[in-house]
């Protein structure tokens, strides 16, 4: 039993999963940890043993146990034993921190096999073991690393075989899975058609009877994720750089290929043929009566000639029609006409919105500043605790608790930077941006006839949801809030600063979106003339 006065301990042993070598099994840790123990009189309230985990983090199922047993006020552990530093951690920030939290607790760390104590020397030493530690661990990490590169280099597969793919033995490259990688070549082949989804293709792979290592049926995401890698070309991608595999290729890279075409333009998981530039206001046009959105589709005439009408996707509903293109599209531009604010409205919105920005954010550049300033001050007394934590001026306990101090100020700071930037900004030459956009609405659109993906975010700046289609015209749409305000004010100064600064907040992240798309979307302009657009209403 044990007596009053003698000490206590608890020991820790742990080996990687390929790590039972002379000297460092675990039953060689416990037996000189239980010995270290016996010859300084300590009585050994556990023993906690970590099989095949890492010390490179604190993520260790018994060591977090061990942790826990020290640190709470029912126990009473004057020491934990691990029979190396590396045992205890490879990683310094871990070592520190849990080495404080230990502390606290009034518990100690002593090594087996390292001089390390509460004198001067003792603590020192810890440190710089601590830091080898790591350091080993680190030149470990770039070693294997260097030693896949080189393997990568001779074309070898070194992770785990793809789906489709297996490793006949340990150590050797990969090669096709007769039974899975007919199923992966059929995905290629039937996906470069264009007539399956994601999703689509994944249940008919599943009827032709694909399954994943865990027997389950794919999903739309594992399709995705195969028909994009070049693993199954031949092509090793990894790190950012591309070699060329040793092992037999599942599909040719102009199979390959073909099912990346355009996979930019498409959406996820959606129908190849989605995104088509003929028909800008498909899916986002809906039927005024049934509220179901208009597609487009060519129509081929008696001489083979291809005629592009709008029209419901399904023909139930009592207002379905075929649109020509031409006609439908004139409607639109002639209801961008009646949104676009005129002259006066762009004139007063201009002097409300400056006027309230100049007289809330004057200031903004200045704050803004002085807690950069604020925030570099405190990154260099972080450094300073760094500096005398290592000449030993600070304890753990007050390393750790000083750095935390200075992390917290410095993110309350980063956190103030963040709330302003969304005004931090040259109100004048965003307002200039937006109506850049907004004053010739029906125009710019027509001249971004060439720019498909601008175009439809054009559309999106304009309208908050889809637009009301009645079979004749359009109207009633949801818009965004600079068309919103000149709809809703009535002519008079008073109206629109009430209504601009009821929705100030909202206003600011509105103007903020149409800056960045402007941005973006001038250099596609410059070029066009007044002529082309003129050409292109013709």
């Amino acid at each position: 039993m044990e007596s009053s006065g003698q000490r206590t301990a608890i020991l820790y042993c742990r080996v990687s999963s390929k790590e039972q070598i002379e000297n460092t099994s675990l039953e060689s840790q416990e037996r000189s940890c239980r010995e270290y123990a016996l010859r300084h009189d300590m009585h050994v309230l556990g023993i906690y043993i970590d099989k095949g985990e890492s010390a490179k983090t604190a993520d260790r199922t018994e060591f977090i146990k061990a942790i826990g047993f020290c640190t709470s006020k029912k126990n009473k552990v004057d020491y934990f034993i691990v029979f190396k530093l590396d045992r205890f951690a490879r990683n310094q920030d871990d070592h520190v921190m849990v080495r404080a939290k230990l502390r606290q607790s009034g518990t100690e760390l002593r090594s087996v096999t390292e001089p390390i104590n509460d004198t001067p020397v003792g603590r020192a030493m810890e440190g710089m073991i601590s830091v080898f530690a790591e350091f080993d661990n680190n030149v470990r990490t770039e070693r294997t690393r260097s030693g896949m590169v080189e393997r990568i280099k001779k074309g070898v597969w070194v992770w785990q075989s793809p789906l489709g793919f297996y490793r006949p033995s340990k150590g050797s490259n990969i090669v096709p899975d007769p039974q899975t990688s007919p199923l992966i070549h059929l995905a290629f082949e039937e996906f470069a058609k264009g007539t399956y989804t994601y999703q689509t293709l994944a249940e008919y792979l599943a009827k032709k009877g694909l399954r994943t290592r865990q027997g389950k049926p794919p999903c739309a995401q594992l399709i995705e994720k195969t028909l994009k890698n070049p693993i199954y070309s031949g092509i090793i991608d990894v790190w950012g750089d591309r070699y060329q595999g040793t092992f037999e290729p599942i599909v040719s890279e102009s199979l390959f290929a073909a099912c990346q075409e355009g996979y930019r333009g498409k959406a996820r998981f959606a129908h190849r043929s989605r995104r088509n530039p003929i028909f800008p206001l498909r899916r986002m046009t809906i039927c005024g009566f049934c509220n179901r959105s208009l597609t487009g589709s060519l129509a081929t005439g008696r001489k083979g000639m291809k005629y592009p009408y709008y029209h419901h996707h399904k023909q139930q509903c009592p207002k379905a029609q075929f649109i020509p293109k031409e006609t439908f599209e004139q409607n639109f531009v002639e209801y961008l006409d009646s949104i676009t604010p005129d002259e006066r409205f762009e004139k007063l919105f201009r002097e409300i919105v400056l006027d309230i920005w100049k007289n809330n954010y004057k200031n903004l550049d200045a704050d803004n500043e002085r807690i950069r300033k604020e925030i570099q001050r405190l990154e260099h007394e972080r450094q300073r605790i760094f500096d005398l934590h290592r000449s030993g001026a600070y304890s753990d306990e007050e390393f750790v608790e000083q750095k935390a101090i200075v992390n917290q100020k410095i993110t309350a700071k980063r956190c103030m930077i963040q709330e302003k930037h969304v005004e931090e900004f040259n109100m004048e030459e965003v307002l200039d941006h937006c109506f850049r956009f907004v004053r010739n609405t029906a125009a710019t659109w027509l001249r971004l006839e060439r720019q498909y993906d601008i175009r439809l975010r054009f559309q999106k700046m304009i309208f908050e949801q889809n637009i009301p289609f009645d079979g004749k015209k359009f109207g009633n749409a949801d818009l965004s809030l600079v068309y919103k305000l000149n709809q809703e004010y009535d002519g008079s100064k008073s109206s629109l600063v009430a209504l601009t600064g009821k929705s100030w907040n909202r206003l600011l992240v509105d103007l903020s979106k149409w800056n960045e798309f402007a941005k973006e979307a001038e250099p596609f302009l410059i070029g066009l003339s007044e002529h082309d657009t003129l050409a292109l209403a013709a």
